[in-house]
């Protein structure tokens, strides 16, 4: 029988025709967007990138580019024909840590990496960190392979800067999908009817809650799909193994780029769990379907526009941790650390603990409000 109520309430989220239109319209989006962003791209053939395949991102290098390097308005600008498309790709990991405002031509040498010091001291004075903090970055940096050498890593890096648009969208898609789990029945003024069955206690708060994690979960697998097979097609998945400074010069983090997307992927769908698990406990406490489709969307506004300045060192460490800043890649370029338990923690590592913890907490919570609704004991 519970097996029975489980596959009808994920049929009931499954066909809904708002949950499908709202899936349809995303994945349709998703896609636009991929196919727009691959259209705006520089256009360097697979081919011509790999003819630099090995190459060490250095003077030498640098000086091989310098003929297509030319001076307007105090910025340098690159001519790109087919004899220079393929440093498309390394000149994208120069200009991150110089600016075209700088004057390329008269690098010399390993001053780029000098410049590149020079920045992450300069970002690492201006948000104050401690000596503990200095001292954990330390020790990272001097892990990272310099100079750096290019390999051909297109797909992998365009996979891992898609992590923040499908956060806003499976946060989209829990808004509109799952704010009526708890709250329909009251709207449909059926609530006292379920509350007084044989399973209207915790029995069918419990089913409603996974069948709600079930729906966001594949939801939440279309929706990466729907990004993935495009830039899989289009790209490829070669370059898993490469360093990460290749699409984050000023990360400090001596990892793959491989190994960073396995950690977002699991950020993502625990990101998931939790946007499904707020929602559903917003749906208990309203028993308001709109209201929690409102202030889910009141919530996504400010996330998307909010930004704190780095003097808020305490209150910025929180609110970087939110889902959708970690899947923004902020901990590449904003180096404070979280202090649990006496270690020091980067917030990739940290939030998909305090998701978890949330996401608990908010079936436990939600749980002992819907036992309150309930006619007897």
């Amino acid at each position: 029988m519970l097996r029975t109520i489980y596959l009808y309430e994920l049929k009931k989220l499954f066909c809904a025709k708002v949950n499908l239109i709202a899936l349809t319209g995303a994945v349709i989006m998703l896609v636009f967007l991929v196919i727009s962003s691959i259209s705006e791209v520089q256009p360097v053939s697979r081919e011509a990138a790999k003819e630099l395949d090995g190459r060490a991102i250095d003077g030498e290098l640098i000086e091989e580019l310098k003929p297509a390097m030319k001076i307007e308005n105090g910025s340098t600008v690159i001519e790109i024909n087919a004899e220079y498309e393929k440093y498309v790709p390394t000149m994208d990991v120069i200009t991150s840590v110089t600016g075209y405002d700088m004057d390329l031509t008269q690098l010399q040498g390993t001053e780029f990496y000098e410049l590149r010091e020079q920045e992450l001291n300069q970002r690492i004075e201006k948000q104050r960190l401690s000596d503990k903090e200095k001292e954990f970055w330390r020790n990272q940096e001097a892990q990272v392979s310099k100079p750096f050498v290019y390999h051909y890593h297109s797909g992998p890096a365009n996979l891992l800067k898609s992590f923040q648009a499908l956060g806003f969208f499976i946060l989209l898609l829990s808004a509109v999908g799952l704010s009526g789990v708890y709250a329909r029945e009251s709207a449909d003024n059926m609530n006292q009817l379920l509350l007084c069955s044989r399973y209207g206690k915790k029995e069918l708060y419990l089913i409603k809650f996974v069948a709600g994690l079930t729906w966001i979960l594949t939801v939440a697998l279309f929706v990466a799909l729907a990004i993935f097979i495009p830039f899989y097609f289009v790209y490829g998945m070669e370059g898993m193994g490469e360093m990460l400074q290749l699409v984050k010069p000023l990360s400090m983090l001596p990892y793959t780029l491989g190994h960073m997307l396995g950690v977002y992927i699991v950020i993502y769908l625990l990101a998931a769990v939790l946007f499904a698990a707020v929602t559903m406990l917003l749906s208990v406490i309203t028993q308001n379907q709109l209201a929690v489709t409102c202030g889910i969307l009141g919530y996504l506004l400010i996330d998307l526009f909010a930004e704190l300045p780095d003097r808020f060192g305490v209150i910025q460490k929180i609110w970087l941790l939110r889902p959708n800043a970690v899947l923004m890649n902020t901990g590449f370029s904003n180096y404070r650390l979280i202090h649990l338990a006496g270690g020091l923690f980067l917030n990739y590592q940290a939030a998909p603990v305090i998701y978890a913890v949330i996401s608990i907490a908010a079936l436990l919570i939600g749980r002992r409000k819907y036992r309150r609704l309930q006619v007897g004991k």
